[in-house]
């Protein structure tokens, strides 16, 4: 980067561009997983040397614990793709119970005469002559934004300082100025999720910025004095590991807008031309000018962004204060169907209680501000939980990513939707517009293997549902169907393995064990599971389709039915997928089941 050489290497057939993280055979790339690509770079820049396990681990995952078969599979797979699976290998070695070395002579290229541009997922070479497009381009093209639109990174704010009663200000003053900056095309800005991992950490803003495949990174401090607040930011470049500026704000706290005005005005200007008039409005737009509203908006955000069901309780309390103080605020409204949305589909709250709560907050956001894409995607959410109506909440999403199309919710969504109906290849598309909008997104990664899986191209789901668990082991729904994906490869040892540690990551995921139990045949564990998941005291609500799975695998196909007749009644989020879902084909030719479908607007 910069006038720093690229960092190339040779060995054998292969060619390993550590910058662009891209590995050649041959000159044709390598399909390999992040933390592959990770795991090989940190050999091969060793070559020669002894890389312990503890070292090696902490390179390749420095914000999360892993065991040691997250690495064990890294080089496995490392060791497939270079051929290298005999009992001599000729490029990794195995140290018991130390680490790894890459034992072959590995060559040093200067700067290359290549350069990587990626398309949609695909890698392919071109030379400089042919590379006038800045990268941001190709991405900015895809999404339907102008030309040059440049990609920044908005970290938490370091807390200096401050109480613990204020400790959502990290995460809150970040929150505000991403959904500020959404609204100029030219910057495409990571969504809170992608950078929500760095709050309490001293982050090392380049790597971030690499890590998040953006040009620039704002970061900054908050410090609290009296009723006085000081926020100290700065952009850095990711290209230059250097500040492009940098500025302090000292204000009332009760004068906070001010600050989120006036930082977002100094970011744009330092990446974009003039602005035009509608986005100049829609940069200084203040959805409430009540001070206290706002900072129970602030904190609904921050408990929302923490997705567990005692944080959304918190976040539906915040945004019904924000309400209560202002009600004509509709990001307030908008935040309270997210809430209860994700409460319905995560069952955390009754579908047929959460959906209809949600439905009514958006319409309210919309009927205040009907320019909100966060809105207009949660209203699309609801509509299709609750009314089962799939032409409007098609519409409902078409519109949230015509509004904002740098919103990942609305496209994440929408491909959810497009899933169901099997449209496989707008899925696809939507989804490939996500990942370009935040690369790290665990749902989007989540949701790419998922589509695998129902395409039935079991190799690939199961690489990809790997990837996913790379970024978070504990992601339990990915686990759930990488179990599944075992399955219809023919791998049940695997199958229920997975299954099993499903549970030990989420005791919500004990329906899938009874699963993975029916499916290797083993009856009475299922039904022991069974017995636990219906006696109307251990677990607040159960999915009814999650029943049918297990009934269906014990033979009992009435009962099955049964239970996915109960889950239509109780809106059922999971009820959705049971077109797509693998599990149930036996039951595709049976009359009741294709009425079922019918219901719920997906018949064949």
């Amino acid at each position: 980067m910069g006038d720093q050489p690229r960092r190339i290497y040779e060995f054998g057939r292969f060619r390993l561009d550590a910058t662009e993280r891209v590995l050649f055979r041959d000159r044709e790339p390598v399909a390999l997983t992040p933390k592959a690509i990770d795991t090989l770079i940190v050999l091969v820049e060793n070559s020669g040397h002894v890389v312990e396990k503890d070292e090696l681990m902490t390179a390749i995952w420095p914000d999360t614990f892993v065991g040691e078969d997250s690495l064990t599979r890294n080089v496995s797979l490392l060791r497939r793709v270079l051929s290298d699976e005999g009992s001599d290998p000729q490029y990794i070695e195995t140290l018991p119970r130390r680490g790894y070395r890459f034992a072959t002579g590995v060559k040093h290229l200067e700067d290359d005469e290549e350069v990587i541009v990626r398309r949609r997922g695909r890698v392919r070479i071109i030379t400089e002559e042919e590379s006038d497009e800045p990268r941001p381009l190709l991405a900015a093209q895809r999404l339907g934004l102008p030309e040059a639109a440049r990609p920044l990174a908005v970290l938490p704010f370091k807390l200096l300082g401050v109480d613990a009663a204020d400790e959502y200000l990290s995460i809150g003053i970040a929150d505000a100025l991403i959904t500020k900056l959404s609204n100029i095309r030219r910057i495409v800005v990571r969504p809170t999720s992608a950078v929500i991992r760095y709050d309490g950490v001293n982050p090392d803003v380049r790597m971030i910025g690499q890590r998040l495949r953006v040009e620039s990174v704002l970061e900054g401090s908050i410090q609290k004095l009296g009723d006085r607040i000081r926020v100290t930011v700065q952009l850095v470049s990711v290209e230059e590991g250097a500040p492009q500026w940098a500025a302090q704000f000292d204000e009332k706290f009760t004068d906070i807008f001010q600050i989120e005005d006036g930082v977002s005005e100094q970011v744009v200007a330092a990446l974009t031309s003039k602005l035009s008039g509608e986005e100049s409005r829609l940069l200084t737009k203040r959805y409430t000018a009540d001070f206290e509203a706002h900072q129970s908006y602030l904190k609904g955000r921050y408990f929302w962004n923490k997705r567990t069901p005692d944080g959304l309780d918190k976040a539906v309390e915040c945004f019904e204060q924000a309400i209560a103080r202002d009600p004509g605020y509709a990001l307030a409204y908008a935040g309270l169907a997210d809430c209860y949305n994700m409460s319905g589909f995560w069952v955390y709250l009754p579908p047929n209680e959460a959906f209809p709560r949600a439905a009514a907050a958006a319409n309210k956001a919309l009927k205040l501000d009907n320019s909100l894409s966060e809105a207009h995607a949660s209203l699309a959410w609801a509509t299709l939980h609750y009314d089962w109506d799939r032409a409007t909440s098609e519409t409902e999403y078409k519109l949230a990513i015509e509004l904002n199309p740098g919103y990942l919710t609305a496209h994440q969504w929408y491909a959810l939707f497009l899933m169901q109906e099997a449209r496989f290849d707008e899925a696809f598309r939507e989804l490939t517009r996500a990942e370009e909008i935040d690369p790290l997104s665990l749902a989007v990664s989540f949701n790419l293997g998922l589509l695998l899986l129902f395409r039935k191209r079991y190799d690939e789901a199961i690489e990809q549902l790997q990837r996913t668990l790379d970024l978070d082991p504990n992601y339990f729904i990915a686990r759930n169907f990488l179990a599944l994906s075992y399955w219809f490869k023919s791998m049940p040892d695997e199958c229920l393995a997975e299954y099993q540690r499903c549970v030990d990551c989420s005791p919500a995921s004990l329906p899938a064990l009874g699963l993975g139990f029916a499916l290797t045949g083993r009856n009475a564990e299922a039904r022991a599971v069974l017995d636990e998941l219906e006696d109307g005291v251990s677990h607040a609500y159960v999915s009814p389709t999650s029943l049918a799975q297990i009934y269906l695998n014990l033979g009992e196909k009435n009962r099955a039915l049964e239970c996915l007749e109960r889950a239509c009644e109780e809106r059922d989020p999971w009820s959705l997928w049971n077109k797509v879902n693998p599990v149930f084909e036996p039951l595709h030719s049976d009359r009741r089941f294709q009425n079922l479908l019918a219901r719920l607007g997906l018949g064949f």
